[in-house]
């Protein structure tokens, strides 16, 4: 019976072909993986840890937060399983550091592997593959940008589509209500991704209720009721009917006729990463 590569081999083997480097060097990572199991509720590392262990997510859902000095903080991103968690970083005198923290949405399972091993397997790289791998880090890097300033710029109603559409390109599953987000996500996580209050978010979707555009499924989870078509990298940023129908800069759009149907754009399952793939 041949052996199924797991979850985690599987997008760890498809991230690296998509940067030239081959498919050996994950199976190389994986097996110099120590695995630590995490559970559900559980910081997995705070902002300003060292930087000397890297985290790999093996198995579950991991929420990856911005904190602020006035103890606020801001959900940046959902990982999944594949996903590199300790990508964000900087270097003081104290030498290189964490600027997010992530905490367990799930109990979930953490492959560590140290930065030293990291090296010696980059070294390995021929110039040519280094390079390359830079300028694709370099685009990705680049598209994360433009992502971050459109979603700055955006209605909190455009901001909770790109977030919802987002999730359902990397978490969700195709069901034949619509797509159905994997995680358990609350109205106060949604909150904390578009930098709003709970109650506007509260508004929001009974508005896309409303509209047809959203429902809950069984234990509350979120399902996306738009019909599934290709998003693109335009698709995702504010569009000119959105604009046109904004009341306000963070108010509740007003629908023109026939402009409320191309809001969510649900991608399909074979493009997991979206048009903004992380680095």
């Amino acid at each position: 019976m041949q052996h199924q590569p797991s979850e985690f081999r599987s997008r760890l083997t498809e991230m690296l072909d998509s940067h030239g480097l081959c498919a050996d060097l994950a199976a190389e990572i994986e097996d110099h993986l120590t695995p630590v199991t995490y559970e559900k509720g559980a910081v997995i590392f705070l902002r300003g840890s060292q930087t000397d262990l890297l985290f790999w997510l093996l198995k579950g859902f991991v929420k990856l937060y911005l904190p602020h000095d006035d103890g606020s903080r801001i959900l940046v991103d959902l990982a999944r399983p594949g996903d590199f968690l300790a990508f964000v970083n900087h270097e003081d005198s104290g030498g290189r550091r964490q600027i997010l923290e992530a905490q367990a949405l799930t109990k979930c399972s953490v492959g560590l592997f140290t930065r030293e091993h990291l090296m010696q397997l980059l070294n390995k790289l021929d110039h040519q593959t280094a390079i390359r791998l830079l300028e694709q880090l370099n685009g990705a890097w680049s598209m994360m940008f433009e992502r971050y300033i459109t979603f700055i710029g955006s209605s909190f109603r455009v901001r909770l589509e790109m977030v919802l559409n987002r999730l359902g390109s990397r978490v969700g599953i195709e069901d034949k209500r619509g797509i159905l987000l994997m995680p358990e996500l609350g109205h106060e996580d949604l909150a904390e991704m578009i930098g709003s209050s709970r109650p506007m978010v509260s508004k929001l979707i009974g508005d896309m209720t409303r509209e047809g555009l959203l429902t809950r499924g069984e234990k509350r989870h979120f399902i996306l009721r738009s019909k599934p078509r290709p998003l693109t990298a335009a698709s995702d940023g504010p569009q000119p009917s959105v604009r046109a129908t904004s009341v306000r800069a963070n108010g509740f759009p007003k629908p023109a006729a026939g402009a409320r149907a191309s809001l969510i754009a649900i991608p399909p399952c074979e493009n997991p990463e979206g048009p903004f793939p992380r680095p």
